[in-house]
């Protein structure tokens, strides 16, 4: 028995009438007719009988059209779990994370909402914004947290607003800045355009060349020691490890100078639902109005 005769003797069981199952099935009459042949010949009984007032079935047939039912209903009800459970199953969603975010905040997201949604894995890719910016595109990760302003197919929500500082190890006066020591650090374009832009405007110079380390963390280190200084933007829940002494850096009209921090995701790419309720979760807890 194929999947489609239980279908025909299900459907002519509620309307005897071969033309209209045959025309409700899209099959003609001839196939129609040809198919309960062989169902009966399976099944070696009679399944209906042809009479001047139309079909009617035995009482074989009528037992056959009840296992119909029950077998149409069986069907249906493992193929709605066979969706649910992979509705369910475990995926795995690709985030780009600049490494402050991480450090400082992005463990705190994933972990409250791991609480309501388990079934979802986490695959993080840590790196400078432009960097993870050009793999959206390129999508090879699913969403991204980036730092600074970029421009491309991609949505994007505003989720944080980042202050720059000054971090020296004790208070010095900021005119003094071109001869001391600078520590540079790697991070994306736009923070050292940004960074650049407040320095050129305050000291008419291009920023020194100075120190250059890798990651921000040592350069704190470095400071705390009192080799040096830097200029970068904290989040709001930085936890100052080193006693570092933190000054805000503003603009000529006292205006502090601020970087957006960015939650992006593709224009174009498909969307899991899975991947789509976890958009809505961060656009709906996360994201701020600008105070600029």
């Amino acid at each position: 028995m194929k999947d489609s005769d239980w279908v025909i003797l299900y459907e002519l069981y509620k309307n005897p009438n071969m033309s209209k199952v045959a025309s409700l099935l899209f099959m003609t009459q001839p196939s129609l007719t040809k198919r309960l042949k062989q169902m009966e010949s399976e099944f070696q009984v009679t399944i209906v009988n042809r009479t001047p007032k139309g079909l009617e079935f035995t009482k074989e047939g009528e037992f056959l059209a009840n296992q119909a039912n029950v077998y149409l209903d069986f069907m249906k009800e493992t193929n709605r779990g066979l969706a649910e459970l992979k509705e369910s199953g475990e995926e795995t969603i690709v985030i780009g994370s600049s490494y402050t975010y991480s450090k400082y905040t992005l463990t705190d997201v994933l972990y409250q909402y791991n609480q309501t949604h388990p079934n979802v894995n986490f695959h993080i890719v840590n790196d400078q914004s432009n960097i993870l910016f050009r793999k959206m595109l390129e999508e090879a990760v699913d969403v991204a947290f980036i730092r600074g302003d970029y421009e491309g197919a991609v949505n994007k929500a505003l989720i944080a607003e980042d202050q720059a500082y000054l971090i020296t190890k004790e208070k010095v006066d900021m005119d003094q800045l071109p001869g001391l020591q600078w520590i540079a650090y790697s991070t994306n374009d736009r923070t050292k355009e940004l960074l650049g832009d407040w320095w050129q405007d305050r000291f008419h110079t291009a920023p020194p060349l100075g120190m250059e380390v890798g990651f921000i963390d040592f350069a704190w280190q470095l400071i705390g020691k009192g080799l040096g200084y830097t200029l970068c933007f904290l989040p709001s829940n930085f936890v100052n490890e080193h006693d570092l002494c933190l000054t805000p850096l503003t603009k000529r009209n006292g205006a502090p100078v601020l970087r957006n921090t960015w939650f992006i995701y593709s224009k174009n790419k498909r969307k899991s639902k899975m991947l789509e309720d976890f958009i809505r979760y961060i656009e709906e807890k996360l994201v701020i109005v600008s105070s600029r």
